[in-house]
């Protein structure tokens, strides 16, 4: 094949545009193809309907929330009231129960005086016990609400 000079009006003969044509649709059709498979693929994967977290824990919360408490200060069992989410009205709590105030673990006296405000229960749904009892607007440290 010669080199051919576009500046002086040479033509190619018509075989060989018909053959460029057709490596030029080809490609681009390729190109088409893969872009549109690429695009398409996050349609594949199917979400899972309804929950999309499937986790052994649960957090309801309760319009008031009464520890009960054994002689020397633990808490022994929960009792929430206006809790629609709650397993039961009264819920174990686990051998490693937190009480927190706000964002802050607390313990002993300040337990005590928290109850019958409104809170959040934690619950490990295998035991049906509570690991966690979270008071967000009562804070004993600084000031602030209780």
């Amino acid at each position: 094949m010669s080199i051919i000079d576009f500046d002086k009006g040479a033509k190619f003969p018509e075989a060989e545009m018909s053959r460029i044509h057709s490596y030029c649709s080809t490609a681009f059709s390729a190109v088409l193809g893969v872009i549109l498979v690429i695009a398409s693929s996050p349609a594949w994967a199917e979400e899972p309907k309804g929950q999309l977290i499937d986790t052994q824990y649960e957090a309801v919360e309760a319009r008031a929330i009464e520890l009960v408490l054994n002689a020397s200060g633990d808490v022994v069992g929960i009792r929430a009231k206006g809790c629609p989410g709650c397993p039961s009205s009264s819920i174990l709590p686990s051998g490693d129960l937190v009480v927190e105030a706000g964002r802050h673990p607390i313990n002993g006296v300040k337990v005590e005086s928290l109850s019958g405000l409104p809170g959040v229960i934690h619950i490990y749904r295998p035991t049906g016990m509570a690991y966690r009892v979270s008071f967000p607007g009562a804070v004993f440290s600084g000031g602030g609400e209780q």
